[in-house]
Parts: C-alpha cells; sequence; structure tokens
C-alpha cells in the first residue's frame, strides 16, 4: 500500500483558486458516494440471498443508505461554495496535502500526477476474497 502522499511527483499547487480547490473535493465526495451506493447495491444483493438475517441487521444497514445521501448532500455544498466563491481567492495547497496519508487521493485533490503513472492501478490494498470462507 502506498499511504505516502511524498512518493509522487511534483509538488503541491500554491496560489490555486478556491472554486477550484472546492469543486475539486466536491467530485471527491461525490466519487466515495457512488462507491457507497455500489456497496449499498452489494450488500442489498446479500440480503435478498438470505446473507443477512433479522430486522436489526437491515436497520443497520439503512445507515448506508444515510451515508450515500449525507455525502451527495456534502458534495452537492461543496460545489454550491465553489460558485459563490471568487476565482481571485487563492490559496496554497502544500499544508493540506501533506495531511492526506493516501497519495492517489492527495494527487487527484491537488492536481498532482505521477512522472510515469501506473495503468488503472490504484494505490491500496487490495483483498482477495476468493479464498475467503463466505465465498464459497
Amino acid at each position: 500500500m502506498n499511504d505516502s502522499n511524498q512518493e509522487g511527483q511534483g509538488s503541491a499547487r500554491a496560489g490555486v483558486a478556491v472554486p477550484e480547490v472546492l469543486t475539486i473535493v466536491s467530485a471527491e465526495v461525490r466519487m466515495l458516494s457512488d462507491t457507497a451506493g455500489d456497496l449499498q447495491d452489494l450488500i442489498g444483493n446479500l440480503v435478498v440471498a438470505g446473507a443477512f438475517g433479522g430486522s436489526q441487521s437491515l436497520y443497520q444497514l439503512q445507515s448506508l443508505d444515510r451515508l450515500c445521501q449525507s455525502l451527495n448532500a456534502v458534495a452537492d455544498f461543496l460545489a454550491g461554495v465553489a460558485n459563490g466563491s471568487s476565482a481571485d481567492w487563492k490559496v496554497d495547497l502544500s499544508d493540506a496535502a501533506r495531511a492526506v496519508k493516501l497519495a492517489d487521493v492527495c494527487d487527484r485533490l491537488t492536481g498532482r500526477t505521477a512522472a510515469s503513472e501506473p495503468s488503472g492501478d490504484l494505490t491500496g490494498e487490495f483483498d482477495d476474497f476468493e479464498n475467503w470462507p463466505m465465498t464459497g
């Protein structure tokens, strides 16, 4: 797992317009919402297949739907603030970039790209569920 944003090429940009930063963060939050929505679909299929039982489990799974809705609401809010912000307002992303421990997220948030980007590879852990006991 690449958990250091210092390994990417280039540095965080200084003097970035606030609307641009907010738009980028809004898109990142929306991407998280989409991922949570995909998980919600997967869990829904598992519920239909009988992998989860009891009303308490179903009630707790509704939290995933609330998470998706909340993430979308935050993304909408950030996009709205971006639209109402002046392009003359600038920020230095260096300190904020140092606080982000996941390199791929940091790179997306700062607009930084690696010198030679791997094709489709994302940093992070990969779990092989094929050998997991519950997958038959």
